[in-house]
């Protein structure tokens, strides 16, 4: 289990999350939704290691009930966008992750190119990121953020550059890889039904400042979840979040 306790994070004095709490179970899908500027994105900065100096943060990270620090190598993040280096081949961009673990170039190109195929990448490993598709892309950095291993993916909108029905492929594929191989997922998102149809459970969000302020179990499996069965889900969370505005 991930555990999050008393998150605090101040820029300039003024706190953009206080106090924020919140614990994830293994091989669970978690998405956390609110409105923008609530501090979604920061709580996975803050877990990835990567906030920016001029915020000041305070609160306590444990992993099976161990005392952790961010980064840790149980934890891969990925960013909004698919952040791929234009000089470097799809094989080497999938290949970063484990590069900047401390693994050499060749070796860790030699570990991910025969996780392309399965990753719908056959035949790119020598191309660069222009020539792939938008799709194809997310795919590539996805598979960096898999290679470089972990227990837990904290997903920041990676489908909202998409296309709808890229987006909808790349959600599929997304569950397909994750049955595949279990992980523990945190990933934000404003797309109700995105988190609907992916989650297991789901947290909102509201501020500023940041704090969850309700934790809802979405029910039965992915496969069987219709748009009929989830609506008064999405009524739910729609009257949370306008709520929350209004305050």
């Amino acid at each position: 289990m991930l555990e999050i306790a008393g998150l605090t994070i101040a820029v300039a004095e003024r706190d953009i999350l206080r106090g924020l709490s919140l614990s994830l179970d293994d091989g669970k899908f978690t998405c956390l939704i609110g409105p923008s500027g609530c501090g979604k994105s920061t709580v996975l900065r803050w877990l990835a290691g990567v906030l920016p100096d001029t915020l000041a943060a305070s609160g306590r990270l444990t992993l099976d009930g161990a005392a952790a620090e961010a980064p840790h190598p149980a934890i891969t993040y990925q960013p909004q966008t698919d952040a791929l280096f234009p000089w470097l081949t799809v094989a080497e961009n999938a290949a970063l992750g484990l590069e900047v673990a401390g693994v050499p170039r060749r070796e860790a190109v030699a570990r991910v190119t025969p996780m392309l195929a399965p990753f719908g990448l056959e035949g790119t490993a020598g191309l660069f990121p222009d020539a792939l598709s938008g799709g194809m892309r997310q795919r590539a950095a996805f598979l960096r953020t898999i290679a470089r291993g972990g227990r837990w993916l904290l997903l920041d909108e990676p489908f909202s550059a998409l296309d709808a029905v890229t987006r909808i492929r790349m959600q599929r594929w997304l569950c397909d890889r994750l049955a595949a191989e279990p992980r523990g997922v945190l990933m934000v998102t404003h797309d109700l039904h995105e988190a609907t149809a992916l989650a297991d459970r789901i947290l909102v969000m509201a501020g500023p400042p940041g704090r969850i302020v309700a934790d809802i179990a979405v029910p039965g499996p992915r496969a069987t979840r219709g748009e009929a069965d989830l609506a008064p889900l999405h009524e739910t969370l729609k009257s949370l979040l306008l709520e929350e505005e209004d305050r």
